[in-house]
Protein backbone atom coordinates (compact mmCIF):
# COMPACT_ATOMS: atom_id res chain seq x y z
CA UNK A 1 0.00 0.00 0.00
CA UNK A 2 1.11 3.45 -0.74
CA UNK A 3 1.18 5.90 2.33
CA UNK A 4 -1.12 8.49 3.08
CA UNK A 5 -0.12 11.25 0.76
CA UNK A 6 -0.45 13.93 3.03
CA UNK A 7 1.98 15.88 4.73
CA UNK A 8 3.05 18.56 7.14
CA UNK A 9 5.20 21.28 6.00
CA UNK A 10 7.99 21.82 7.90
CA UNK A 11 10.06 24.92 7.97
CA UNK A 12 11.49 26.21 5.13
CA UNK A 13 14.24 26.87 6.38
CA UNK A 14 16.22 26.42 9.84
CA UNK A 15 19.32 28.64 10.83
CA UNK A 16 21.75 27.56 13.36
CA UNK A 17 23.43 30.03 15.25
CA UNK A 18 26.85 29.70 17.28
CA UNK A 19 26.00 28.95 20.67
CA UNK A 20 26.19 31.42 23.69
CA UNK A 21 29.85 31.52 24.47
CA UNK A 22 29.45 34.74 26.31
CA UNK A 23 32.10 36.66 23.14
CA UNK A 24 30.69 39.77 21.56
CA UNK A 25 31.08 37.86 18.34
CA UNK A 26 28.66 35.37 19.18
CA UNK A 27 26.15 38.06 20.99
CA UNK A 28 25.69 39.51 17.64
CA UNK A 29 25.48 36.79 15.63
CA UNK A 30 22.52 35.77 18.23
CA UNK A 31 20.59 39.46 17.73
CA UNK A 32 21.19 38.96 14.01
CA UNK A 33 19.89 35.77 14.22
CA UNK A 34 16.53 36.95 15.71
CA UNK A 35 16.10 39.66 13.37
CA UNK A 36 15.84 37.62 10.63
CA UNK A 37 13.66 34.99 11.91
CA UNK A 38 11.52 38.33 13.31
CA UNK A 39 11.12 39.11 9.57
CA UNK A 40 11.06 35.92 8.12
CA UNK A 41 8.24 33.69 9.20
CA UNK A 42 8.82 30.66 7.10
CA UNK A 43 12.47 30.59 8.78
CA UNK A 44 13.02 28.51 12.60
CA UNK A 45 15.64 28.97 15.14
CA UNK A 46 17.70 25.30 15.62
CA UNK A 47 20.18 24.27 18.10
CA UNK A 48 22.48 22.01 15.81
CA UNK A 49 21.48 18.83 17.90
CA UNK A 50 18.14 19.78 16.91
CA UNK A 51 18.42 19.61 13.50
CA UNK A 52 17.51 17.17 11.04
CA UNK A 53 20.45 14.67 10.54
CA UNK A 54 21.93 14.53 6.92
CA UNK A 55 22.70 16.77 3.98
CA UNK A 56 20.10 19.88 4.10
CA UNK A 57 20.03 22.69 1.50
CA UNK A 58 17.70 24.42 3.87
CA UNK A 59 20.01 24.43 6.64
CA UNK A 60 22.52 27.85 6.66
CA UNK A 61 24.91 27.82 9.70
CA UNK A 62 26.08 31.02 11.31
CA UNK A 63 29.43 31.05 12.86
CA UNK A 64 30.76 33.23 15.78
CA UNK A 65 33.95 32.78 15.82
CA UNK A 66 36.95 30.49 14.52
CA UNK A 67 36.31 28.60 18.35
CA UNK A 68 32.53 28.76 18.49
CA UNK A 69 30.93 27.21 14.80
CA UNK A 70 27.87 26.34 14.10
CA UNK A 71 28.64 24.48 11.14
CA UNK A 72 31.80 22.47 12.69
CA UNK A 73 28.81 21.79 15.38
CA UNK A 74 26.55 20.39 12.56
CA UNK A 75 28.69 18.52 11.23
CA UNK A 76 30.02 16.62 14.31
CA UNK A 77 25.29 16.44 14.81
CA UNK A 78 25.66 14.67 11.04
CA UNK A 79 24.12 17.70 9.32
CA UNK A 80 26.01 18.71 6.37
CA UNK A 81 24.65 22.59 5.88
CA UNK A 82 23.65 24.06 2.77
CA UNK A 83 24.91 27.60 3.60
CA UNK A 84 27.66 28.84 5.86
CA UNK A 85 27.92 32.38 6.86
CA UNK A 86 30.80 33.83 8.85
CA UNK A 87 30.07 36.74 11.05
CA UNK A 88 34.19 37.72 11.09
CA UNK A 89 34.58 37.03 7.45
CA UNK A 90 31.58 39.04 7.20
CA UNK A 91 32.00 42.03 9.42
CA UNK A 92 35.56 42.37 8.16
CA UNK A 93 34.14 43.56 4.69
CA UNK A 94 32.15 46.00 6.55
CA UNK A 95 35.32 48.37 7.52
CA UNK A 96 33.75 48.56 10.86
CA UNK A 97 36.16 46.12 13.13
CA UNK A 98 39.16 48.79 13.20
CA UNK A 99 42.15 47.76 15.77
CA UNK A 100 41.33 49.80 18.68
CA UNK A 101 37.95 50.86 17.77
CA UNK A 102 35.08 50.55 20.53
CA UNK A 103 32.76 47.16 18.56
CA UNK A 104 30.23 47.65 21.41
CA UNK A 105 29.76 51.27 19.97
CA UNK A 106 28.44 49.69 16.75
CA UNK A 107 26.94 46.41 18.18
CA UNK A 108 23.82 47.69 15.76
CA UNK A 109 24.81 48.34 12.80
CA UNK A 110 27.19 45.63 12.76
CA UNK A 111 23.83 43.04 13.96
CA UNK A 112 22.25 45.01 11.08
CA UNK A 113 25.07 44.18 8.52
CA UNK A 114 25.26 40.91 9.56
CA UNK A 115 21.35 39.97 9.51
CA UNK A 116 21.68 41.46 5.95
CA UNK A 117 24.43 38.27 4.92
CA UNK A 118 21.90 35.71 6.36
CA UNK A 119 19.03 36.73 4.61
CA UNK A 120 20.93 36.89 1.55
CA UNK A 121 22.50 33.52 2.61
CA UNK A 122 18.62 32.47 2.87
CA UNK A 123 17.11 33.40 -0.45
CA UNK A 124 18.49 29.96 -1.84
CA UNK A 125 16.75 27.29 0.52
CA UNK A 126 13.76 29.97 0.62
CA UNK A 127 13.32 29.73 -3.19
CA UNK A 128 13.56 25.53 -2.91
CA UNK A 129 11.35 25.38 -0.33
CA UNK A 130 8.48 27.87 -2.61
CA UNK A 131 9.33 25.27 -5.67
CA UNK A 132 9.03 22.41 -3.19
CA UNK A 133 5.41 22.88 -1.84
CA UNK A 134 4.25 24.49 -5.60
CA UNK A 135 5.18 20.97 -6.48
CA UNK A 136 3.56 19.34 -3.19
CA UNK A 137 0.63 21.18 -4.42
CA UNK A 138 0.63 20.24 -8.37
CA UNK A 139 0.95 16.70 -7.13
CA UNK A 140 -2.18 16.42 -4.56
CA UNK A 141 -4.31 15.26 -7.30
CA UNK A 142 -1.95 13.34 -9.07
CA UNK A 143 -0.89 11.26 -5.98
CA UNK A 144 -4.37 10.09 -5.02
CA UNK A 145 -5.21 9.30 -8.77
CA UNK A 146 -2.40 7.35 -8.11
CA UNK A 147 -3.40 5.65 -5.41
CA UNK A 148 -6.99 4.70 -6.66
CA UNK A 149 -5.22 3.10 -9.65
CA UNK A 150 -2.18 1.07 -7.34
CA UNK A 151 -4.67 0.42 -4.74
CA UNK A 152 -6.57 -1.72 -7.33
CA UNK A 153 -3.13 -3.01 -8.84
CA UNK A 154 -1.99 -4.61 -6.02
CA UNK A 155 -5.14 -6.15 -4.89
CA UNK A 156 -5.04 -8.23 -8.27
CA UNK A 157 -4.09 -11.69 -7.84
CA UNK A 158 -0.81 -13.60 -9.40
CA UNK A 159 -2.22 -14.44 -12.73
CA UNK A 160 -2.98 -18.14 -13.78
CA UNK A 161 -3.61 -18.20 -17.44
CA UNK A 162 -5.35 -15.30 -19.83
CA UNK A 163 -8.28 -13.37 -18.33
CA UNK A 164 -11.77 -13.73 -19.61
CA UNK A 165 -12.94 -10.59 -21.11
CA UNK A 166 -15.68 -9.33 -18.25
CA UNK A 167 -12.43 -9.75 -16.29
CA UNK A 168 -9.93 -7.92 -18.75
CA UNK A 169 -11.74 -4.88 -19.42
CA UNK A 170 -11.36 -3.57 -15.91
CA UNK A 171 -7.62 -4.04 -15.84
CA UNK A 172 -7.37 -2.68 -19.81
CA UNK A 173 -9.15 0.40 -18.18
CA UNK A 174 -6.18 0.61 -15.30
CA UNK A 175 -3.58 0.27 -17.46
CA UNK A 176 -4.95 2.77 -19.74
CA UNK A 177 -5.22 5.65 -16.55
CA UNK A 178 -1.38 4.51 -15.73
CA UNK A 179 -0.46 5.43 -19.14
CA UNK A 180 -2.65 8.66 -18.78
CA UNK A 181 -1.34 9.56 -15.36
CA UNK A 182 2.76 8.95 -17.02
CA UNK A 183 1.57 11.92 -19.69
CA UNK A 184 0.52 13.50 -16.79
CA UNK A 185 3.73 13.86 -14.97
CA UNK A 186 5.21 15.33 -18.25
CA UNK A 187 3.74 18.55 -17.44
CA UNK A 188 4.87 18.92 -13.90
CA UNK A 189 8.81 20.34 -13.10
CA UNK A 190 9.36 19.17 -9.76
CA UNK A 191 12.61 21.04 -7.71
CA UNK A 192 15.78 20.22 -9.26
CA UNK A 193 16.47 17.83 -6.31
CA UNK A 194 13.67 15.79 -6.57
CA UNK A 195 13.43 15.24 -10.62
CA UNK A 196 14.98 11.85 -10.70
CA UNK A 197 12.51 10.61 -7.94
CA UNK A 198 10.03 12.44 -10.10
CA UNK A 199 10.88 10.31 -13.30
CA UNK A 200 11.37 6.85 -11.48
CA UNK A 201 8.16 7.79 -10.38
CA UNK A 202 6.65 8.13 -13.92
CA UNK A 203 8.26 5.03 -15.25
CA UNK A 204 6.71 3.13 -12.76
CA UNK A 205 3.69 3.97 -14.36
CA UNK A 206 4.46 2.48 -17.35
CA UNK A 207 5.74 -0.63 -15.68
CA UNK A 208 1.90 -0.63 -13.76
CA UNK A 209 0.85 -0.68 -17.46
CA UNK A 210 2.89 -3.37 -18.75
CA UNK A 211 2.01 -5.61 -15.29
CA UNK A 212 -1.78 -4.83 -16.12
CA UNK A 213 -0.89 -6.51 -19.59
CA UNK A 214 0.57 -8.96 -18.30
CA UNK A 215 -1.50 -9.87 -16.04
CA UNK A 216 -4.41 -9.79 -18.96
CA UNK A 217 -2.46 -11.93 -20.92
CA UNK A 218 -1.97 -14.37 -18.12
CA UNK A 219 1.64 -13.96 -17.95
CA UNK A 220 2.72 -14.44 -13.92
CA UNK A 221 6.62 -13.36 -14.49
CA UNK A 222 5.96 -10.38 -16.48
CA UNK A 223 2.87 -9.04 -13.78
CA UNK A 224 5.13 -9.45 -11.12
CA UNK A 225 8.32 -8.09 -12.50
CA UNK A 226 6.75 -5.24 -13.29
CA UNK A 227 4.67 -4.50 -10.32
CA UNK A 228 7.87 -4.98 -8.33
CA UNK A 229 9.65 -2.76 -10.26
CA UNK A 230 7.10 -0.20 -10.01
CA UNK A 231 7.34 -0.83 -5.94
CA UNK A 232 10.73 0.33 -5.87
CA UNK A 233 10.16 3.10 -8.05
CA UNK A 234 7.30 4.91 -5.72
CA UNK A 235 9.35 4.90 -2.97
CA UNK A 236 12.04 7.60 -3.70
CA UNK A 237 9.56 10.16 -4.51
CA UNK A 238 6.77 8.92 -1.52
CA UNK A 239 9.76 9.76 0.85
CA UNK A 240 9.92 13.42 0.12
CA UNK A 241 6.27 13.66 -0.55
CA UNK A 242 4.52 11.58 2.72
Amino acid sequence: MVPSTQSVEGPAAILVPCQESGSLGCEIVRRAVGLVAAATPEVTVMAPDLSPRGSHSFVVAVDGSSSCQASMALRRWGVRPGAVVSAPAVLARTGLLRPGGDVRARVGELTQTLAAAISKALEGALEEARRRRHYREQMTSVLERFQGIWTKVEALPSPDGPAPLAESAPIELLAKRARNLFVKFDEIVPPAAWAEPHDLFQDALLCIAYACEGWIAGDAARWEQNLEKARLQIRPLLRRLV
